[in-house]
């Protein structure tokens, strides 16, 4: 890859510093950069483009066709696979397994694409994934071949984005739809921060496991709290005089388009608005993260919830 009259001093370095540069760029930093220049855009297009395509590599044989079925079916990839296009190559965690998450109307559709077309066997089906605790979820697939696994996590909604807004912490809150690579929560994961999920302690989903999954990102280097306040200062749902709330309050409604998200995207999009919808069949989905207040005098409890919205 070659950015060939790039933004600045970078157009006159060598391939191989320029690799070296982006490699050390999260998500929100590339999409930045990507904005400079079109030979910027053109560059960092091609970049993450075979970032995708490494990935799906290690658990497919046919990467157009895992596109294609993402796309047909409204199917999404979450778990540590989103997370490490998100993160900086090389700081990126190590991905083990892929998460795929579809619906219950497309799981025998994505269930036979990867025991007939990539050749998994089914090993297992668990009625939900523990260490998520997700009320989204239904089933899921331990699928193997040889020594790639792929998790098919079957949800009820008819959004496949629903278990994702009840994973553990907001690192995760990551997903790549066939089109996009999507992050909820940009600036605290790209600073390696997430915030564990208040509905974990609302709704009594504590429990051993969950703590394991939670140290094991500590040990992944990100700093977890379920205090958003740690992570520095966020304009409060219950502030006056603000001029308007901040994505990163924990009370405040999000949704799946608003300004806090960030998407990069790898092929054409379909507008709402001003606003680029990431997957042209996806529902939105609003939710709450809830909690305790923010500051003194606020709401004392906020109820975490999620719904699809349109």
């Amino acid at each position: 890859m070659q950015l060939d009259n790039g933004n600045g001093f970078i157009g006159i370095l060598s391939a191989e510093l320029q690799s070296n540069i982006l490699e050390e760029m999260p998500l929100p930093d590339l999409i930045t950069f990507a904005k400079t220049r079109r030979q910027n855009q053109d560059g960092i297009a091609y970049y993450m483009a075979m970032r995708r395509t490494k990935l799906f590599m290690r658990f497919v044989d046919d990467t157009n066709a895992l596109i294609e079925l993402l796309d047909r079916t409204g199917t999404v990839i979450s778990g540590s696979s989103a997370l490490s296009l998100v993160q900086p190559k090389r700081r990126a965690i190590v991905v083990r397994d892929l998460d795929v998450y579809t619906t219950e109307k497309f799981e025998d559709e994505v269930l036979k694409h990867f025991v007939e077309k990539e050749r998994y066997e089914k090993k297992l089906e668990v009625p939900r994934k523990t260490e998520y605790e997700s009320t989204a979820i239904t089933k899921i697939y331990k699928l193997q071949n040889g020594q790639k696994q792929v998790d098919v996590i079957v949800s009820d909604w008819s959004c496949t984005l629903a278990p994702i807004l009840e994973f553990h912490s907001t690192a995760v809150m990551n997903y790549i739809t066939a089109r996009s690579i999507v992050c909820l929560y940009p600036r605290w994961t790209a600073a390696n921060k997430s915030m564990i999920n208040p509905r974990l302690y609302l709704q009594n989903k504590t429990h051993m496991r969950t703590v394991y999954v939670l140290m094991k990102y500590r040990k992944r280097g990100f700093d977890l709290s379920a205090d958003a306040l740690y992570f520095g200062d966020h304009l409060c749902e219950g502030e006056k005089n603000t001029g308007g709330k901040d994505g990163y309050c924990p009370h405040v409604i999000r949704s799946t388009v608003d300004d806090e998200v960030i998407s990069w995207n790898f092929g054409p999009t379909k507008m709402l608005g001003n606003t680029t919808i990431t997957c042209q069949d996806m529902p939105i989905m609003v939710w709450c993260l809830g909690g305790q207040e923010c500051v003194e005098g606020d709401k004392e409890i906020t109820l975490s919830f999620a719904l699809v919205s349109a």
